[in-house]
């Protein structure tokens, strides 16, 4: 205790920003508060990854587990495993909105005193509105396009394909839309990943609070395989990674796919099928088709290994991780203008960017890919070095800390 307590002291004296960090799913977020412990900014870190936890830091530079809240993060995994194994059809839908409370109600009761509070979209109405009563900054991560406009996405791609509406957990709840929104409104900055972020914003006239800070990727757990052993392979292999749905692009794929119908080659579809795309698959998808269902970090970065392009052509997305991961494996991306590759790629460089929606400029564009291996594979390796020059976890670190000190001052 003497020794939490001559930690908090040297902190709350400190001159420089102090940040309380509330971290949601964002990978890219798993070494800001190790950077922000060395640079002596970090106050308390709100975690609700594997296991809602809190953590402070001690003298001589160390972070330490001061309370875990075991049994939420129980319910909440036992609930997710039973319902993958039931029938779809008598799954019940997500309980969203039951966990976003009660972890914001947890954190907001051990929010301390400091000068920033960047909490995440969802889980931090409470925590904002204490953070405003003790003067605090505040920052909130949204790491895609706005709530509506992620939701409308899932929806209005299902009426274009003449699907029913999608899977509830590809949609979000209407109450925790309301519930974002509160956040934005009372937040004194939003932070998004991309360009296509900011623009989705700037529509529901949140231009001037929303603030890009682009993301990053772990490049030692997403690396490339050594050159001769790609070359050595026969068979053109493009991937995919992510729900396999209708916003992410799935449907045009599979259209762009089979019209192509490229001798020695094969699709991976790695990800959760979601139902809206059973009929598809069946009318598009052949024997080239390939779709193994969830796949961990793991099983996914050795794919990108074995593979020759990524394709996303996702019509919902703010930066998708997977194409950070896909380009620091050395992988060329063939990728839409809604996935923010924008922020990550020269067209004709690192990739080539499509049209979302363009069947005609999908195909186009892998097919480019498939007779021109040379160049493809000059692309990847062109993914990798962006990757290692502006994406790696310490040049996000750097960015994010750089908001911090720029608001205090």
């Amino acid at each position: 205790m003497a020794e939490f307590l001559r930690a908090k002291m040297e902190i709350m004296s400190s001159n420089t920003a102090s940040v309380t960090l509330g971290i949601g799913n964002g990978p890219y977020q798993k070494t800001l508060a190790a950077s922000l412990l060395r640079e002596g900014m970090l106050r308390r870190v709100l975690n609700c990854g594997l296991y809602l936890e809190m953590l402070d830091p001690m003298s001589g530079g160390s972070l330490r587990v001061v309370e875990r809240f075991n049994m939420l993060g129980h319910v909440n995994r036992v609930f997710w495993a039973i319902r993958r194994r039931m029938p779809r059809r008598l799954r019940p839908n997500p309980p969203s909105m039951l966990m976003s409370r009660l972890t914001d109600r947890l954190w907001a009761e051990r929010l301390p005193e400091c000068s920033i509070f960047h909490g995440w979209m969802g889980l931090s109405l409470a925590c904002i509105e204490k953070a405003k009563r003790q003067g605090t900054i505040t920052l909130l991560e949204n790491p895609a396009r706005h709530p509506r406009h992620w939701h409308q996405a899932s929806v209005e791609e299902c009426k274009r394909f003449g699907m029913r509406s999608p899977e509830r957990s590809s949609t979000l709840p209407l109450a925790l839309i309301r519930r974002i929104e509160r956040e934005f409104e009372l937040c004194d900055r939003i932070v998004v990943p991309s360009t296509v972020s900011h623009r989705s914003f700037a529509e529901f006239g949140l231009g001037d609070k929303a603030v890009v800070v682009k993301t990053a990727v772990d490049t030692e757990a997403f690396s490339p395989s050594p050159a001769p052993q790609r070359q050595e392979r026969d068979v053109f292999r493009a991937c995919f990674v992510g729900r396999v749905e209708l916003a992410k692009g799935a449907g045009y794929l599979l259209q762009a796919w089979k019209r192509l119908a490229l001798p020695k080659a094969e699709l991976l579809l790695m990800g959760d099928v979601k139902p809206e795309m059973y009929s598809l698959l069946r009318e598009y998808a052949d024997a080239t088709v390939k779709t193994p269902g969830y796949t961990d970090a793991k099983v996914v970065a050795e794919r990108f290994r074995e593979s020759d392009v990524f394709v996303f052509p996702s019509v919902n997305e703010g930066l998708a991780q997977v194409l950070l991961e896909a380009m620091a494996s050395g992988l060329p991306v063939v990728a839409s203008n809604y996935s923010g590759a924008e922020d990550l790629i020269t067209d004709g460089k690192e990739g080539l960017i499509v049209p979302a929606r363009d069947v005609d400029k999908l195909a186009e564009a892998i097919l480019w890919c498939y007779q021109h291996r040379d160049e493809t594979r000059a692309m990847g390796r062109a993914a990798r070095a962006t990757i290692e020059n502006h994406f790696t976890l310490e040049h996000y670190n750097q960015r994010q800390i750089a908001l911090y000190r720029s608001l205090v001052a």
